[in-house]
């Protein structure tokens, strides 16, 4: 090749690398593709992000600073933070299936001090071992016997990170003594109860659910013909597992249902809607739509209630009286599936107790603003991965209404709802005292 041609060869190829160069600058919000993870950030931010950030705010703040610049619903995730989260959403845990506190004894509280139980999961080991939220505990017992006394939250801690995948140990607590061990699990979000029974989901080791009856008399001040339902969180399996146990309920002929949503945080928006269908199906003023989301440029989504099964042995019945739990740790979905049953006439403000927490409780978690209402999360998050890299970025895209144009952000539903409310110490004490009281209030 001479050289004149050669030259005339790399001006060409150069003019046309450099013309792509702008060419893919130029397509980069539209066509999805990036030259790095900020770029693609900033370009969703921009897009999606419910409120307006300017540009070089989100750079100058980078990935590592994201976090801090938006409001405290939205986050970046790397790779392996994100598909830690998606394997947690899907119920598949590890560990014994608890979560705790240390009550200090100078908050004075009459029910006690110490390591606290704050909430057990649903078919965890901590759970299948008989384990009760609102336990506190005492010591340890390893597997060659050792005790350890637990005086402190470090000593609690220190003792599980300590156990090995298997090991049986011993929680001794204020209420009996508990062997587990650390497992995996898929955790169950539904359990109901009556007065002389309880229904739990389990699942064994292919992922298989089922319903497991045993005699209790845990709930034993529940009237006759009363179920108790709890649901934890809006994730996994809980459509399914609220269709097995609402069957059990009818089949058990209950004409009372008192629910509890307290410190249930929401979770996935279809499970919501699919539960919203179990609730509503029988009810003649239930509306089509189970909430709206409006956007910074004022369009709207409408999120539909899921008709995802048509076993009608699993709705609930017309004529059920039900009554709500919930408290300043209920949000989000929570609040939602409360806007379903409210549209549609399943339930009246006047049916929803919210808690009346003491000083202490609200001290120590901040949350004295929140008193007697739920939390108040009316906005929306949607989660974007990025394919090229596996990072995730989960963003507030749009304020949320209920089907009758409610929007509780920031404002709950609480006493000026017409809610009632019951006064308690903790946000769950052994043998719930909180629900006793709601119980000779009806």
């Amino acid at each position: 090749m001479k050289k004149s041609t050669l030259k005339k060869f790399m001006l060409t190829f150069l003019s046309v690398i450099a013309l792509s160069a702008v060419m893919l600058s130029a397509c980069t919000a539209s066509c999805g593709i990036y030259f790095n993870t900020l770029d693609w950030a900033v370009a969703l931010i921009q897009e999606y992000y419910y409120e307006d950030i300017p540009e070089e705010e989100i750079r100058e703040a980078g990935l590592e600073n994201l976090d801090s610049l938006l409001d405290a619903y939205s986050r970046y995730y790397t790779a392996e933070e994100y598909d830690a989260v998606e394997a947690s959403n899907e119920g598949s845990r590890s560990g014994i299936g608890i979560t705790y506190q240390y009550i200090p004894s100078e908050l004075g509280l009459s029910m006690g001090s110490g390591v606290f139980i704050a909430s057990v999961l649903g078919n965890s080991p901590a759970r299948k071992s008989g384990l009760r939220a609102g336990m506190f505990v005492r010591a340890a017992v390893a597997s060659d016997g050792t005790r350890t006394e637990i005086s402190s939250r470090d000593d609690f801690t220190n003792f599980i990170d300590a156990r090995a995948d298997g090991e049986q140990f011993t929680l001794v607590t204020d209420q009996g003594e508990y062997t587990m061990s650390k497992q995996n699990y898929t955790t169950s979000y539904c359990y109901m109860a009556s007065c002389d029974t309880e229904w739990t989901i389990t699942y064994n080791s292919f992922g298989v659910m089922s319903v497991e009856e045993n005699q209790s008399d845990y709930y034993s001040y529940l009237p006759e013909g009363t179920a108790y339902v709890a649901l934890s969180q809006f994730y996994g399996n809980a459509p399914d597992e609220m269709a097995a146990l609402f069957s059990v309920f009818n089949e058990q002929e209950f004409d009372s249902l008192i629910f509890d949503l307290r410190q249930n945080g929401g979770g996935y928006v279809c499970v919501m809607q699919k539960l919203g269908w179990l609730f509503t199906a029988n009810s003649a003023d239930a509306s089509t739509v189970a909430m709206y989301a409006e956007y910074k440029n004022g369009n709207r989504d409408y999120f539909n209630i899921d008709r995802f099964t048509s076993d009608e042995t699993c709705y609930l019945p017309a004529d059920t009286d039900v009554t709500i739990l919930a408290d300043n740790g209920t949000a989000s979905a929570s609040e939602a599936l409360i806007g379903v049953l409210v549209s549609a006439g399943v339930a009246d403000y006047s049916d929803i107790y919210v808690s009346d927490f003491g000083d202490a409780y609200l001290q120590a978690t901040g949350t004295a603003e929140k008193d007697c209402r739920t939390y108040g999360k009316g906005i929306m998050q949607t989660t974007f991965t990025y394919i090229f890299t596996g990072e995730a970025l989960r963003l507030t895209t749009a304020r949320i209404y209920w089907p009758n144009d409610v929007c509780i952000h920031d404002v709950g539903i609480g006493v000026n709802d017409g809610c009632k409310t019951v006064e308690t110490e903790w946000s769950m004490t052994y043998g719930d005292s909180q629900l006793q009281t709601v119980v000779s209030m009806l």
